[in-house]
């Protein structure tokens, strides 16, 4: 047996919520796809067995790399096919999958879910350059929701910071957002699916501190307070 090309890779996990997780290669099996008298592979395809590095479960996974009249810095994988326990064949952009977020959009503003919502379809779609996009427009609805209109993203972040809706910390983690919504957006320059889901968590992290968990905190605080006016705390 040969080792892998690749020893580690993003791939949606169903046992996980349908996210995207970082998952070991045991073992891998690549196809060259012939087209033409000349006998000359135009892609390559892969076949790996993949195990999540998160919740341990396995999958089958096949990807395609095109090569035909692409340079080697061009050519990137795509996902075609995951194969998993209790499923018979799952396409990542066929089903519905769950976002993280589902069972919380009472808690985040209407356009700030929206955004989030879309830009998760983009990346489970591997339509990346909009992926990017979609990020960077998350942060715009954080700002609008949170009253910042004026001038350039890089300026209503920084008036985030000032006004104390984020940290300094998670202000530069925004600024890497809007970096990658700029050069997909601007520059044409397609992200690699790597960088969208490190993109992703970090949106992620700043929707959950910023709406999540003080809507939490604030239902738990309510529930606290009710139990001390409540006739039988009075009486104990």
């Amino acid at each position: 047996m040969t080792s892998p090309t690749k020893q580690q890779m993003w791939v949606l996990c169903p046992a996980c919520g349908d996210r995207h997780t970082n998952h070991r290669v045991l073992h891998e099996k690549v196809e060259h796809i012939i087209d033409g008298p000349d006998g000359c592979p135009v892609a390559d395809e892969f076949h790996r067995f993949v195990e999540c590095m998160g919740c341990e479960s396995r999958q089958y996974a096949i990807t395609r790399m095109q090569i035909e009249g692409l340079e080697h810095w061009e050519r990137e994988e795509n996902t075609l096919k995951l194969f998993g326990p209790g499923q018979n064949e799952s396409h990542t952009s066929g089903k519905k999958s769950k976002d993280r977020f589902d069972d919380e959009d009472d808690l985040i503003p209407a356009p700030v879910m929206q955004m989030y919502q879309e830009t998760c379809q983009a990346i489970r779609a591997n339509i990346r350059t909009l992926a990017a996009g979609g990020l960077r427009a998350t942060v715009e609805a954080i700002c609008m929701n949170k009253g910042i209109t004026g001038g350039t993203l890089e300026k209503k972040i920084e008036k985030l910071e000032e006004r104390g809706f984020v940290t300094k910390s998670q202000g530069e983690l925004l600024h890497e957002e809007r970096f990658l919504g700029n050069a997909a957006l601007h520059e044409i320059e397609k992200p690699s699916a790597h960088d969208l889901i490190d993109g992703l968590h970090i949106i992620e992290s700043i929707i959950d501190t910023t709406y999540v968990a003080p809507a939490k905190a604030a239902r738990l605080k309510k529930k606290r307070e009710a139990k001390k006016t409540s006739p039988k705390s009075a009486g104990g």
